[in-house]
């Protein structure tokens, strides 16, 4: 029972601890706390617990994060150019050479006819970040360029927050293990591995969004609209089809409205008409009362 006392006691300190790391109150010193845990255990006279503790390597960081972020800012780069141009499908097709020309690729494509003839398309294009700058010039050399913003978005503090947090569960994780390997029954070892799953859904959740960040960070995203221009003399005259079309429209839409008003009026003229029959009624009703009143 004594054991099992002093393996609850460790728990908790390892549970505390860290969420201490987590909020960023204390240095994420594992072999320092495992040494005041030593000493605790010793104060208590409990042998088993002061085994020789090895060294254990510092977790690496997550995966494609490197280094700590602080050497370099991190920026998420996004660009929308809108353009006019005389050939949709040849746009698409050098717009889709300029982002093999440039390491990148299409996320996605889109083309559409609208107002007769004419087409227009949106893309969605990802290219390295260094070739960003590179990239938007070709782009808007394609045709006339109407509108075009660009953003930079420094996400370097979440990046470096990313990193810290799950530097910190990553030696909770650690710690937990070593707690593990003390353990002296089916139940302890249940309970700290519960701790450990929970752990590394957490870091589990960071690496994706770490993830996440890297890849918008290394591959700039740029989102192209781009459209044939309305053709010289094309609005010469309305056709007898389209006059014809747009008169039945239209007089459809006036009977539309005619129905409309008519079943809206039609609760007041039956509320109309009951009042006049009443109206009449008691004027009838009235004289007659007074006919029989009148003398002879």
């Amino acid at each position: 029972m004594q054991n099992r006392e002093i393996f609850s006691i460790l728990l908790l300190m390892a549970i505390l601890l860290g969420g201490l790391w987590s909020a960023g109150c204390i240095s994420p010193d594992i072999p320092g706390m495992m040494s005041s845990q030593k000493a605790s255990s010793e104060g208590m006279g409990m042998d088993h617990w002061n085994a020789p503790i090895a060294a254990y390597p510092t977790p690496a960081p997550a995966p494609g994060a490197g280094a700590w972020a602080g050497d370099d800012q991190k920026i998420i780069r996004t660009a929308r150019v809108d353009l006019e141009v005389k050939d949709v499908m040849a746009t698409r097709d050098a717009l889709q050479s300029i982002a093999t020309a440039n390491e990148g690729y299409i996320g996605s494509l889109s083309i559409d006819r609208y107002r007769g003839d004419r087409l227009s398309g949106s893309l969605v294009m990802r290219v390295p970040a260094a070739s960003f700058e590179r990239a938007l010039a070709s782009i808007a050399a394609l045709g006339r360029l109407q509108s075009q913003a660009v953003r930079a978005d420094d996400v370097t503090e979440e990046y470096v927050d990313l990193q810290a947090r799950r530097m910190a569960l990553a030696n909770q994780r650690a710690q937990y293990q070593r707690i593990m390997e003390r353990a002296g029954n089916v139940s302890e070892i249940l309970e700290v591995q519960q701790q450990i799953e929970r752990v590394q859904v957490e870091i589990d959740r960071i690496d994706g969004r770490l993830k996440y960040l890297d890849n918008r960070i290394d591959y700039a995203t740029i989102t192209v609209s781009f459209r044939e221009p309305e053709p010289v003399g094309a609005g010469g005259g309305p056709s007898v089809t389209s006059v014809i079309n747009e008169g039945i429209a239209g007089f459809l839409g006036v009977t539309a409205a005619l129905v409309i008003i008519l079943i809206s009026i039609i609760p007041l003229v039956v509320l109309a008409l009951v009042a006049c029959a009443a109206y009449r009624w008691w004027k009838g009703r009235k004289g007659a009362q007074a006919e029989e009143k009148r003398p002879e």
